[in-house]
């Protein structure tokens, strides 16, 4: 995951302000992303790793990746990192909902339930329609020539 921080410093991503706006401007690839790994792994949620985020110029890169409940990932993490979240993961509805969990700088992780009038479902479908009409567009493609 990849975008600008108009300051470039890391820090300023790492506030519930920010996490919500992150959450916000890239909804549709969290809830595809989100749906799709509950399908195929299960209840879980989207882990924001800002403790091993890296910047390169003004982009920055954090580690986002799925651990669904019940895993060898959570059980490599120790499990969820309190009881709170561990419930939010049992309880959300994923056609719905998905919970994210930002390991912030300090250590401490913030967790959030979202929702959008875009639910996950709809978001996997409409992504999938965007990558299948890209392989079409490039597979349609002739091969480039020049005289």
């Amino acid at each position: 995951m990849g975008f600008t921080l108009p300051s470039g410093r890391i820090e300023d991503l790492d506030t519930p302000d920010a996490h919500v706006t992150l959450i916000r401007s890239q909804w549709c690839d969290f809830a595809a992303f989100a749906w799709g790994k509950y399908v195929s792994e299960g209840r879980g949620a989207v882990v924001v790793d800002l403790m091993k985020a890296s910047k390169t110029g003004g982009a920055l890169q954090a580690p986002t990746y799925y651990v669904a409940d019940g895993s060898e990932r959570l059980s490599q993490r120790g499990g969820w990192p309190n009881e709170e979240i561990a419930e939010v993961v049992r309880e959300y509805d994923p056609e719905q909902d998905v919970v994210f969990i930002f390991l912030r700088l300090d250590g401490d992780a913030f967790h959030y339930n979202a929702s959008d009038e875009l639910t996950p479902p709809q978001a996997y479908q409409r992504k999938g329609k965007v990558d299948e009409s890209r392989d079409k567009r490039l597979s349609s493609d002739g091969p480039l020539t020049s005289n």
